[in-house]
This record gives C-alpha cells, sequence and structure tokens, in this order.
C-alpha cells in the first residue's frame, strides 16, 4: 500500500518561494541605493572661489622706477632719446567693483634725467638752442601727474592655490610735466623765451601680480607701459633737425616699473 506524500516538502517549497519573493525587492532597492551613493561619490563638487579682496576699498603706496623709451624713427636724435632712468613714488585708492575687477585713481611725482652718451648729437640739439637754454646732462624731465587704472585680476583662474593674484591693468593718465635745468626744482629749459613744459594726457598698458602677506595685505609689482603726448610742433615751432625737418622735441615713452604695498581699508 502506498504511502500518503509528505506534507513538510510542499511546505519547505512554498516558504523559500515566498521567501525569495520578498527579498528580491529589497534587495534590488539595496543595490540601487548603493549605486546611487557610489554615483554621488564619483561627482566632483566644485571647490567654492577663492576670495582674494575681502575690504571693497584698499589704498597702495609704490617705489617707482622709470625706464625711458628711446624710438629712433629718422636717424637723427631729439632730446626724448638722450634720456636717462629716473625714479619716484605713486599711490592710489582701489575699489573693488568685483573680486577680480578693481578701479583705482591715484597719482605719481617722478622723472628722470639726460645723458650725453650719443656723439654730437646733444651738440647738434644745442645748435638750435640760439639765444637760448642748453641742453645738458643735468636737465631732468619731471613727470608729474595723476591716473585712472583699470586692473583685472586673473589669480583665480590661472593661479587658484597659489599667494600669487597676476592681473592685466590699462591707464589713462595726466600730465604736469617739464624739463628743468638742474634737477626738480630748478628753472625750465627754454626755448625762444617758451618754457618747455606742459599739461597732457597720456596712457599706458602692462602687466603685474599680487603677493598676499596676510588677509588685507598684499605685495604689488608690476610693469607698465606708458606714453605722454608731450611734443607740440605749434607750441615750439622751429625746434626741429636742420637736416629732415624731424621735431627735437617729441612724445615721451618710458616703461614704469613698480613695487608697492597694498591695505584693505
Amino acid at each position: 500500500m502506498r504511502s500518503l506524500p509528505s506534507l513538510t516538502r510542499p511546505l519547505t517549497g512554498v516558504l523559500l518561494l515566498a521567501l525569495f519573493l520578498g527579498l528580491a525587492p529589497l534587495a534590488a532597492l539595496a543595490q540601487n541605493a548603493a549605486t546611487a551613493t557610489a554615483t554621488a561619490d564619483s561627482v566632483q563638487v566644485p571647490a567654492p572661489t577663492r576670495l582674494r579682496h575681502p575690504s571693497v576699498l584698499a589704498a597702495s603706496a609704490s617705489f617707482v622706477h622709470l625706464l625711458p623709451l628711446h624710438i629712433l624713427k629718422e636717424k637723427v636724435a631729439d632730446i626724448n632719446d638722450l634720456t636717462a632712468a629716473g625714479s619716484g613714488v605713486m599711490g592710489d585708492i582701489r575699489l573693488y567693483v568685483l573680486d577680480g575687477l578693481a578701479l583705482s585713481v591715484g597719482g605719481m611725482r617722478a622723472g628722470y634725467g639726460l645723458l650725453d652718451n650719443k656723439q654730437g648729437e646733444m651738440d647738434a640739439i644745442n645748435a638750435r638752442f640760439i639765444d637760448s637754454d642748453p641742453i645738458t646732462p643735468d636737465n631732468y624731465l619731471r613727470l608729474d601727474g595723476g591716473y585712472f587704472n583699470l586692473t583685472a585680476f586673473l589669480g583665480n583662474k590661472i593661479t587658484p592655490g597659489s599667494r600669487f593674484n597676476p592681473y592685466l591693468r590699462t591707464s589713462v593718465m595726466y600730465f604736469d610735466w617739464a624739463l628743468h635745468e638742474d634737477g626738480r626744482g630748478s628753472d625750465v629749459v627754454t626755448y625762444q623765451d617758451r618754457p618747455i613744459e606742459g599739461q597732457n594726457l597720456g596712457f599706458g598698458a602692462g602687466i603685474g601680480t599680487e603677493y598676499r602677506l596676510n588677509r588685507r595685505a598684499n605685495l604689488d609689482l608690476s610693469l607698465l607701459w606708458g606714453y605722454v603726448l608731450t611734443g607740440d610742433e605749434i607750441e615750439w615751432e622751429g625746434l626741429q633737425s636742420p637736416i629732415n625737418d624731424s621735431y627735437y622735441w617729441t612724445n615721451t615713452h618710458f616703461w614704469n616699473l613698480s613695487l608697492g604695498l597694498v591695505i584693505g581699508i
């Protein structure tokens, strides 16, 4: 006689099937959660932009070294081609419109002297100064004036983890200048009773960098090309070479190398 089938086997199968069907969604949910966590961990959150200028206003003071540029166009030297390096000071107030953009207004007190290192050229110029003050190596070109600068800082773009904060700068200048006989404060050199002096616009452009000392203080090193419209063919009519009519007093070019300190206010 056949024995009746045991009830434990079907019950065991039913229990295993129910357990599988119940745990499968939980396993899938756990796998999806782990995948989402891994994806979130793999996404790189960009670092916050570094604040370079916590103060909206700042003041600066700098030492200036002027290096004149000699641009000899017509093979006849003019007075501007006989200039030598000089020094001075400048300072400004800066407004940080953005952390990476600043407007500044300031002034400069500087100038440079003359050298007679080109054989015969100073004598050729003085041949035109009949009954006027001669040009000598003792002469001093005073360059005093004000400027307006626009500065764009690039540090957060090209040196984000550095203390250095490079920048580009453009400048509009206005100079009160004069060619003095023997240093600042002496008489102005004249030509046909007209002093060689004036007030003229200028402009410039250059590069530089700040170096962070602490949260509010930075060193500032810059090199700026400057161009001042000192030449005036009407004011000093006749002050020109007999060889090719090139003028002996022209516009002024220079490099402005400065090192200073900027303090946030």
